[in-house]
């Protein structure tokens, strides 16, 4: 089976259970989506991006609000008139061709060069989503309902991905989440775990959205390169 094709089923089996929570229970009325177009993958990526959740406050199923901001399916952004469809989850967000606006890539795209692996964020290289697909203001907005029962798509995702490195933006609901304190290495003090899931290589840091890397940009691509060199 084609990475496409695995690509598909799960997201067929994902799209099932997000717009089924969203629908059932009003906490979890949220837009969800992936970020980087996942359609274009023929092979696996070297690279996987793994924030906590998308930032924003969209509803997925909601009549146009007294503000005139419409939900995720009504917004023709999205082109999912009647939900979302296994097709549009893997072509991921349309506003992704503006990310180097987002708070989140600038510092990302910084570290990398300053690591010399500036080759890992080129088209095909890499892919970027979320722990969970469905977005909120603050990653503490997220129902635990929604952890329990839906992180096991993320990891069936990863699994078919099989990067060789994963960069997880966030520790508490990304590393530990995938990785656990327990079973890594502390590089950088608060800064900078290394672990293992599988075959990947998991580098845990902070989110860089709120400048948690500011005056450490330094220490931590010299850690990294150290790490990516040694495994090459």
């Amino acid at each position: 089976m084609t990475l496409q094709n695995q690509l598909f089923d799960w997201a067929e089996k994902t799209v099932a259970a997000y717009d089924h929570l969203a629908r059932e229970d009003k906490s979890c009325n949220m837009a969800f989506h992936t970020q980087s177009n996942l359609s274009q993958l023929t092979q696996s990526p070297k690279l996987l991006i793994l924030g906590v959740n998308p930032y924003g406050n969209c509803k997925y199923d909601y009549p146009t609000d007294d503000n005139g901001y419409k939900g995720q399916i009504q917004n023709e952004n999205w082109q999912i008139p009647n939900g979302m469809t296994a097709k549009k989850l893997l072509e991921g967000n349309p506003f992704e061709r503006d990310k180097t606006k987002w708070r989140i890539w600038k510092p990302v795209d910084i570290l990398f060069k300053m690591s010399g692996i500036e080759y890992l964020l080129e088209e095909g290289n890499y892919a970027y989503s979320n722990m969970i697909l469905y977005e909120t203001r603050k990653e503490t907005d997220i129902p635990a309902k929604v952890w329990d029962e839906l992180l096991p798509y993320t990891f069936e995702f990863i699994d078919i991905l099989k990067p060789r490195y994963i960069f997880c933006l966030g520790i508490k609901n990304s590393f530990d989440r995938l990785v656990g304190k327990n079973s890594c290495e502390n590089i950088i003090a608060n800064k900078l775990w290394i672990g293992n899931y599988d075959q990947s290589i998991v580098f845990g840091l902070p989110h860089p959205s709120y400048g948690a890397w500011n005056k450490h940009y330094e220490a931590l691509s010299t850690e990294i390169q150290k790490v990516i060199t040694t495994a090459k």
